[in-house]
Formats: structure tokens, C-alpha cells, sequence
């Protein structure tokens, strides 16, 4: 399956390079985002179903910096949290992402 694998990491480099993610998503969101990458398979347009404690344990991350990092991934539109229930698991949709406006590096989350 070599053709899959490309066209995930062609994504992947895309979302993350060129389209310039990586320089927008602050401290410890990325692994939260990588973790959530991997769960959806490496392809966008796909829901992931995680709890909080699966994030936390996955990625080594204290709640609050794993809510926090929800939080800004989700106001870049890297993760659309699709469910919220408090203290229940919570699904996520993870979209292929436009490209970011220019103007909005002054955001500040």
C-alpha cells in the first residue's frame, strides 16, 4: 500500500508546510494533533473518537494542556469537535483545512 501511504504524508506535509500550520500551532498542540492524525489513519475528512484520558496518556500531556490545546487546534479548524458531553468521550472530526489567512497571525490563542 505505498500509493496510501504517500498520498498521507503528501497531506500531512501539505496541512503541516506548506500550508503553514506547524508555525501557527502553539506549545504542546502538536502532539495533540499528531495523536489525532494517527488515530483518523493519516487521511483528513474523518471523525476520531477519543477520550480525554486517551489523549492524555498518548501524548504524555496534563489535562489542562491537552484542553488547551484542543481548544487552539480546533480555532485554527485543524479538529471540529463534533460531540461534547462533560466527562463523556467526545468525537472529533479532522477536515483537510484551508489554507490560513495571513491576518490572522496576530491571533492570540
Amino acid at each position: 500500500m505505498p500509493v496510501a501511504m504517500s498520498t498521507q504524508t503528501d497531506w500531512l506535509r501539505s496541512v503541516l508546510f506548506d500550508r503553514g500550520y506547524l508555525g501557527r500551532i502553539k506549545g504542546e498542540a502538536i502532539k495533540v494533533y499528531l495523536v489525532m492524525v494517527a488515530a483518523c489513519g493519516g487521511r483528513p475528512d474523518r471523525s476520531v473518537t477519543m477520550s480525554l484520558s486517551q489523549l492524555m496518556d498518548r501524548t504524555a500531556l496534563s489535562c489542562p494542556t491537552v484542553i488547551q490545546s484542543l481548544s487552539r487546534l480546533e480555532h485554527l479548524g485543524l479538529v471540529v469537535s463534533t460531540t461534547r458531553q462533560r466527562g463523556r468521550v467526545t468525537t472529533y472530526y479532522v477536515p483537510d483545512p484551508p489554507d490560513p489567512e495571513s491576518d490572522s497571525e496576530s491571533d492570540p490563542l
